[in-house]
């Protein structure tokens, strides 16, 4: 996981806590004493609002005001996205570099704790079948790119070259 990926996701983490150690953070996030104080500073920088707890165990605490604002969303909204990231488990190969469980998780991590209810609640009683796409493409996130950029692209298949 890359800095700026582990930072946004312990602003989420955090956001929901009132005091953490640095053992949650190094058990967490795989990450040795130096790295999760360099974290924390980081953060700071961000303006995360943390500050110390006089401890041995490095207790920290995140002010009331927190940094991120609660994410209100629509049972039809929460519905639509759902099925969205059931939709992308179907590919084989998407143009987007992650994981679903990750992504899952950051999406429950916005719901309160009745909309994730509702959602395995719906999980029970509705199946949802997609057609399995096993077609491979490397050439996705290039394409992606380039329609992004308004760019022309060209690909070259391996077996021309």
């Amino acid at each position: 996981m890359k800095k700026s990926e582990r930072l946004n996701d312990m602003i989420r983490y955090l956001n929901s806590r009132e005091f953490f150690n640095l053992s949650d953070l190094m058990d967490k996030y795989n990450i040795s004493k130096s790295t999760a104080l360099r974290d924390i500073s980081s953060l700071e920088q961000l303006g995360m609002p943390i500050f110390s707890v006089h401890s041995r165990h490095g207790r920290y605490g995140t002010l009331k005001h927190r940094l991120l604002s609660p994410i209100i969303f629509t049972l039809d909204e929460v519905y639509a996205l759902y099925f969205a990231m059931l939709t992308l488990e179907s590919y084989e190969s998407t143009p987007f570099h992650l994981s679903g469980n990750k992504l899952n998780e950051k999406f429950e991590n916005c719901l309160s704790k009745e909309q994730i209810k509702q959602i395995y609640q719906m999980k029970e009683v509705l199946q949802f079948e997609a057609y399995q796409h096993n077609n491979v493409s490397q050439f996705l996130d290039k394409i992606l790119q380039s329609i992004l950029n308004e760019i022309s692209c060209k690909i070259i298949p391996t077996y021309l070259v």
